[in-house]
């Protein structure tokens, strides 16, 4: 538990039943607020006043607000005006200013929000808000999720304990350019504000920038950051640490959304080294977790390893030399500097591709550099969620 969050939920009684659908999350004054949104250029309505209002000062009491099932996207300006709208209401229900308020929409794109439903639905969160929802937190803001995405730490520096909660959800359209779909990670630590955006990006960039389920990204995407102020901890201090423990919860989280995954059977883990950039390393390693050739492989557990090299080799980086291209599936070397491994056995990736995580190293070189995708099969059950009816 994080002193000074409180969390209602409630239902909006429409596309998912009874099913909790809506949420808000109260936060105290002290608690500062990092944002990350989606570079599509296609956004969301609460995405553009979400981008709005972090262009003033958040300050004063602020509320998260969050409703499941409709997207608000390709809306036009009637899209704009009924989030304002939903803002309005929650402010004047709350008392808490309209521009302090962060409005989060997550489902079908191209329909108008029910604010029939919505508001009654957003009252009832604020008459029930408590600090001991975040499992209901996180099954409020599913849409084809199957499972709940939450994460909870707790970590001492000296005698001083503190907290970190993470909420995620997202099982499709995940090839994030900032964050992915919608994210809330909390924490009871002190940090400026200078802190909490760095951490945040640098962060994300290595997690939830760094998972791909179908290469496609949504309008809504939303990673947030909090941190309330209340710890005595010297965080300035112990940036490092906190780094770490932060790194791990994002992390975490990252896993579950894709092995939650529409129809995911597996987790590819795609670390790329040797090039002589980071963003170098990045691109072969999404371009291999993207390949349908290599999805399908994972998914028929077949260790197709020349599938892996051709989507590598796809990439146009003028430095890429098959010479000196090395392949690991698992601990097992295939490849050693282009040549195939006197010690790889075929049984030996057969068994690595059985499991429900797959490890694959490409190595390009001899720079330090490096970087690590997370990716998904392509499964039966992908096409048919996606086919068969609208999420």
């Amino acid at each position: 538990m994080i002193n000074e969050i409180s969390i209602g939920c409630s239902s909006t009684n429409s596309k998912y039943g009874k099913r909790l659908d809506t949420v808000i999350v109260e936060l105290n004054s002290k608690a500062k607020i990092s944002g990350l949104f989606t570079s599509n250029k296609f956004k969301s309505a609460p995405v553009q006043i979400c981008l709005d209002h972090f262009k003033g000062k958040m300050s004063g009491k602020k509320l998260l607000i969050v409703n499941a099932g409709n997207a608000n996207a390709a809306t036009g300006k009637k899209g704009i005006l009924d989030a304002k709208k939903l803002v309005k209401s929650i402010s004047d229900l709350s008392g808490v200013s309209s521009n302090q308020i962060l409005p989060f929409s997550t489902g079908v794109v191209g329909e108008l929000l029910d604010m029939k439903s919505l508001i009654p639905a957003f009252e009832d969160c604020l008459k029930n808000l408590n600090k001991n929802s975040w499992s209901d937190f996180a099954s409020a803001i599913m849409t084809t999720d199957t499972k709940i995405k939450l994460v909870r730490i707790s970590k001492k520096i000296g005698a001083k304990k503190y907290h970190i909660i993470g909420v995620a959800k997202g099982v499709g359209m995940i090839e994030p350019n900032m964050a992915t779909t919608l994210s809330y990670i909390f924490t009871d630590l002190n940090l400026s504000q200078s802190s909490l955006n760095k951490l945040h990006k640098k962060i994300c960039d290595r997690t939830f920038n760094a998972i791909s389920i179908d290469g496609d990204q949504s309008p809504s995407d939303s990673s947030i950051l909090v941190s309330t102020g209340t710890s005595e901890i010297n965080s300035k201090n112990n940036l490092k640490k906190i780094e770490e423990d932060l790194f791990s919860v994002f992390n975490e989280l990252s896993e579950k959304l894709v092995l939650d995954g529409e129809g995911s059977t597996k987790l590819l883990r795609i670390k790329v080294k040797g090039l002589s950039s980071e963003s170098d390393c990045k691109r072969v390693a999404l371009k291999i977790a993207n390949s349908p050739l290599v999805k399908t492989a994972a998914f028929g557990e077949d260790p197709n390893w020349g599938r892996i090299i051709a989507a590598a080799g796809n990439t146009n980086i003028k430095e890429f030399d098959i010479n000196k291209l090395s392949l690991k599936i698992g601990n097992y070397p295939v490849l050693v500097r282009g040549n195939l491994s006197k010690k790889y056995k075929e049984s030996y990736g057969k068994r690595e591709f059985k499991k429900r995580k797959i490890n694959l190293e490409i190595s390009l070189g001899t720079s330090k550099n490096f970087f690590t995708v997370i990716g998904s099969d392509l499964t039966p059950e992908y096409i048919s969620i996606n086919s068969d009816y609208r999420s």
